[in-house]
């Protein structure tokens, strides 16, 4: 697809736009043409093309910067390029006998299995046209995803003040001690001071959690190994006498398997808190699946009143 500007006179296109996106996360032109299988010297023509046609600069460059950093204009223009590919995406299913439209969910790895097959069943009944994408990442990098438009919705453990986003507490979950089966336990409730840390398998679940951690144990690096994935947790938690602090939903699968077993904790960690991350400006397919959605996440978090509480607009 190619564009024409009037004031330059020039023209732009969809590769050039995908250049542009990727640039804006790698900042560094040799890792984008990687990325692209293109040339360095190509990416960086066609940047300057695309400012040319805009008559803006998009890209700040100069002399002893260790890296690229987009222009105010640049982060404007970003999220133009964003919605101008996902409306080309969109306009390209017209000719395949049958219109899809594209969400995208950026989850935490601990969140897929345990909600994103009830939002997929309830988004396939509700609006069957909806192709949806989903991908796994870190809290922290959900926010980017969500603010660059390259995710419509994000679930996070942190609340963060960030840039066109807003961001609603979900729902919380307490955290509870899961052991494999056979481990000698003697009571339902333990106390930190009962769980040796070089029989841990550590899995970070947030900042509360990880300072919560740091008053009963050493540093991490003392636990039996540390995972940065919850759903490893099982492949790795095999041996009696490990243990592991979970959220009670993950807990509770595990122990239906009848290979684990739960114990509450006397001094326990915060509850675990999910955040939902939307864009301020979403596109308007996103507004609209998104308000289709709310049904489904507010039964899902299975507290009604406290989901939908906005922690920052920005």
């Amino acid at each position: 697809m190619e564009y024409k500007t009037e004031r330059a006179n020039r023209m732009y296109t969809n590769e050039d736009l995908q250049i542009f996106v990727d640039l804006s996360q790698t900042l560094s032109f040799s890792q984008t043409a990687r990325n692209l299988h293109l040339s360095q010297s190509t990416v960086s023509k066609r940047i300057k093309d695309l400012e040319t046609a805009l008559q803006v600069i998009l890209i700040e460059r100069g002399q002893g910067m260790k890296s690229l950093r987009l222009t105010l204009a640049g982060e404007n223009f970003l999220t133009i390029a964003n919605e101008m590919l996902s409306l080309w995406k969109d306009a390209c299913h017209l000719g395949r006998g049958r219109w899809q439209s594209s969400f995208t969910i950026a989850s935490l790895s601990s969140l897929n299995i345990q909600a994103i097959p009830t939002i997929s069943d309830y988004l396939h009944e509700h609006i069957p046209t909806t192709h949806l994408h989903v991908m796994t990442s870190h809290s922290g990098l959900i926010y980017d995803l969500v603010e660059r438009h390259q995710a419509d919705l994000g679930f996070s453990l942190i609340a963060r003040e960030y840039q066109n986003t807003l961001v609603e507490k979900w729902f919380s979950e307490p955290m509870v001690v899961v052991r494999p089966a056979g481990t000698e336990i003697f009571s339902p409730v333990c106390s930190p001071r009962d769980l040796p840390q070089e029989m841990e398998i550590y899995n970070y679940s947030g900042i509360s959690f990880q300072a919560w951690h740091d008053e009963w144990w050493a540093p991490v690096n003392n636990s039996y190994i540390s995972l940065d994935n919850a759903s490893l947790i099982p492949l790795v938690l095999n041996k009696p006498g490990q243990w592991s602090v979970v959220q009670i939903s993950m807990a509770k699968k595990l122990a239906a398997t009848g290979r684990y077993i739960i114990q509450k904790l006397t001094d326990p960690p915060p509850d675990r808190v999910y955040y939902l991350v939307t864009h301020l400006h979403p596109t308007q397919t996103a507004a609209r699946i998104l308000s289709a959605l709310r049904p489904c996440l507010q039964s899902f978090a299975g507290q009604e009143d406290s989901a939908g509480k906005v922690i920052h607009k920005g």
